[in-house]
């Protein structure tokens, strides 16, 4: 990493958490209890989120030393950056084609680690929502819970183009993140694992619903 690259990097982490700190943040927990997200105490666990949360979810678990994977390329290597300089731990993906190395790397690492682990699960492409497998294949062959996360801001700013729909809470602006707790039944194979992929997709909807749903019901 380049002199330069690092120091921008460390700037705009610094500026991000300035930024995060303005926003009034409040995490729905899977039992229906409300809490402020600095109460919550992160453990060995595997986080699932959609691509459009991405950049508020980062500010919510990055403080927690997260591991997270980060695809190859330029956009990479200033994400890496940003995410080493706000304390997470980096795994790259090699190539486009390079996601069952690094899915491995990510299992051999989280065995020998006890700080969470963050998947973007339906990137790099899209569709919007739609899961890939990687979060439950972390979880499974871990052993460590699946915590499905969904968050929806009062105002934001919608980035234009993007396939996800991604977009960034405006300042001091109400922010929801709501959590569930997906069980994962011994898999088998295969059709197992599709299966509960599927699931995953449905609780990303639910838990997104409820936190758009939340935000716009709240004075």
């Amino acid at each position: 990493m380049g002199v330069a690259l690092a120091w921008s990097a460390a700037a705009v982490a610094s500026l991000f958490k300035v930024y995060f700190a303005t926003l009034r943040v409040r995490l729905v927990l899977p039992d229906g209890s409300v809490t402020r997200l600095s109460d919550y105490v992160t453990g060995a666990e595997v986080f699932a989120l959609c691509e459009r949360d991405a950049l508020i979810l980062a500010g919510a678990i990055a403080s927690r030393c997260p591991t997270v994977l980060v695809a190859s390329g330029r956009d990479g290597d200033r994400a890496t950056a940003a995410l080493e300089a706000m304390g997470c731990r980096v795994i790259r993906r090699p190539s486009q084609r390079g996601g069952a190395a690094a899915l491995f790397q990510i299992i051999c690492e989280l065995q020998e680690s006890d700080t969470a682990l963050g998947i973007t699960v339906d990137g790099p492409l899209g569709p919007a929502g739609l899961a890939k497998s990687g979060a439950v294949v972390c979880a499974l062959r871990t052993e460590r819970p699946l915590r499905v996360l969904g968050a929806a801001a009062r105002r934001s700013l919608v980035f234009p183009n993007t396939w996800s729909g991604i977009y960034l809470p405006l300042p001091f602006t109400t922010v929801i993140i709501v959590m569930a707790h997906m069980p994962l039944p011994q898999a088998k194979g295969v059709a197992d694992i599709a299966m509960l992929t599927e699931r995953l997709t449905a609780t990303l909807a639910t838990v997104r619903a409820k936190a758009i749903h939340i935000v716009e019901a709240r004075p």
